[in-house]
């Protein structure tokens, strides 16, 4: 019951928040649909949230694991979707990797999480992750996107004008188109994105990631992003 009790008080929280922080988009860039029809749409938003179970990821300054912060950012961003009435789902909702019992674990991880996003009707992918670089100064969010389909670089660039906008506005790094190293954006079929949403090895911006606010807003600029795409 407590958990329940939880879980509806974070969606109220969620929809006063995206309501207040829609009126304060709404007033500054005009970039969301003043009729909300930005929210009603056909798609369905797939939230990958990279890493989980053994594989942590990349790791931050202080010890902290990349699989937790992807999953704190793509949870609030499936609340926020699923808030405003876009159709969303999460490949992982918890700590775990997606793969079955007895197959190989890694790359059955890939590969189901490929057959997954490619088996959503009008899907669009948004995998979160985050950075690592052994120069500690290198810091601010980027977005690598599908080939496939001209969709996804289009959504990589509202993602990340939004993001520079409202949270790093002195971030003047660009996208780029993904290559086989990035095996779920070079062979989904579907426009697909994934947001290194910053620096682990930066130690002020591992700090931010790990701030529940800095998440959500976080999450709200990638919700934006989205809005004036699908």
């Amino acid at each position: 019951m407590v958990v329940v009790l939880k879980r509806i008080l974070l969606i109220v929280l969620s929809l006063i928040i995206c309501i207040t922080s829609c009126f304060f988009f709404l007033s500054e860039s005009s970039k969301l649909s003043s009729n909300n029809e930005c929210y009603i749409s056909k798609n369905t938003v797939v939230i990958d949230a990279g890493h989980g179970g053994i594989d942590a990821g990349t790791s931050g300054v202080d010890g902290s694991k990349e699989k937790d912060i992807n999953l704190c950012i793509a949870k609030s961003l499936y609340d926020f979707l699923m808030v405003c009435g876009i159709n969303s789902v999460l490949i992982r909702n918890n700590d775990t990797e997606f793969y079955k019992q007895g197959e190989e674990r890694i790359k059955s991880d890939l590969y189901n999480r490929l057959d997954f996003v490619n088996s959503v009707e009008n899907a669009v992918l948004i995998s979160i992750h985050q950075n690592h670089f052994e120069n500690e100064s290198e810091w601010g969010t980027q977005i690598w996107y599908s080939a496939n389909t001209k969709e996804s670089k289009e959504l990589a660039d509202s993602v990340l004008s939004t993001v520079k906008e409202f949270i790093q506005p002195e971030n003047s790094r660009e996208n780029k188109e993904s290559d086989s190293s990035y095996y779920i954006l070079y062979k989904a079929s579907v426009p697909s994105i994934m947001i290194e949403c910053g620096f682990m090895s930066n130690y002020e911006e591992n700090k931010k990631l790990q701030s529940t606010n800095y998440q959500n807003d976080f999450a709200f600029c990638i919700l934006s992003g989205i809005c004036n795409q699908i």
